[in-house]
Formats: C-alpha cells, structure tokens, sequence
C-alpha cells in the first residue's frame, strides 16, 4: 500500500522542525521524494523515516524557494556517492520547470565535487517539465502543472494512487 511520508513541515525560517519535503513510498520499497528541505538535515530526515536514498529514482522539485531546494544538493552528493561506489541502481531523474535545471547545476558545481557533478547528464537526470506534462513515476501516473505563483515560477503535480484516489 501507498505511503505518503511527511519528511518536514513549516516555513524557510523554521528553527525546530525540518522544512518542508515529503517522500511517497509504493508499498514495494521504491520512493518518490519532492522537494528536500533546506540542507542537510534531509538525510537525518530520511534516516529516521528509514526512506532509504538508493530506493530514490524519481525526485520532484516544486521550486526555487531555499527551504525546498537546498537540500537537493546532499541528494544529489548521496547518491553520487552511492552510484561510485556501486551502491546504487540505475538514474535519478530530477524533475523541475526548466528555469530551475541552471540553478540546481548551478548550486551544485560551486559546492560539490566534480566527480559528483560529473553524474549530471549521465546518471542525475536534470528533467525539465511544463504545464500539463505527464510522466510515469513509481509506475504512476503524474500530471504537472503550473500553479502560476506570482512569487516564483513554481509546478505542483497530481499523482493516480492504487485506490484510485488522486493526490495534487
């Protein structure tokens, strides 16, 4: 069964709780994470959910805000890490508006390795996504949209559950 499995909660200024990411788990050991907080705290986060980086294939990012995005960064160094050393399957596909992909590559060349940026393009999958995009993630159907926030450019998504039900 379907697990959404709340990671952070609250605002970017938040002091006693982690920011806002969630992770939905498929019932079979696989893992979507959206968004990833705002540092690496994420991974502490994930730990303790025992939501484990090398079961994360598909990876959404809403928006720019730091206190969603920063933590992509240690997603991105973790699984690098677990890709090098042959801990870990396959791609992460990251999917975000495309205006987001420079900033992402951006953060990531002036904090991580190269070995680490090196996997960009080749095994971290930077996926751009429009209004109305649909995608299969955890065998799901997901449907982005643009949410048109005057504040930043920003995508929510909709995902078909098992039971039919839908979550946006």
């Amino acid at each position: 069964m379907e697990q959404l499995i709340v990671l952070g909660t609250g605002n970017a200024m938040v002091s006693r709780c982690y920011n806002t990411c969630f992770a939905i788990s498929d019932g079979a050991g696989e893992y979507l994470l959206v968004d990833a907080g705002g540092g690496n705290g994420i991974l502490s986060q994930m730990e303790k959910a025992a939501v484990d980086v090398a079961h994360i294939h598909d990876m959404i990012v809403t928006h720019e805000h730091c206190d969603h995005l920063l933590g992509v960064i240690w997603i991105l160094r973790k699984a690098g890490a677990m890709m090098l050393a042959g801990k870990y399957d396959g791609c992460l596909r990251i999917y975000c508006h495309q205006n987001l992909i420079p900033t992402i590559t951006a953060i990531a060349g002036m904090t991580l390795q190269k070995k680490f940026t090196n996997l960009i393009g080749e095994r971290i999958l930077l996926c751009p996504v429009q209004d109305g995009d649909q995608h299969r993630l955890l065998s799901r159907e997901v449907t982005f949209f643009d949410i048109h926030s005057t504040k930043a450019e920003q995508f929510g998504f909709s995902i078909q559950l098992k039971n039919e039900k839908t979550l946006v």
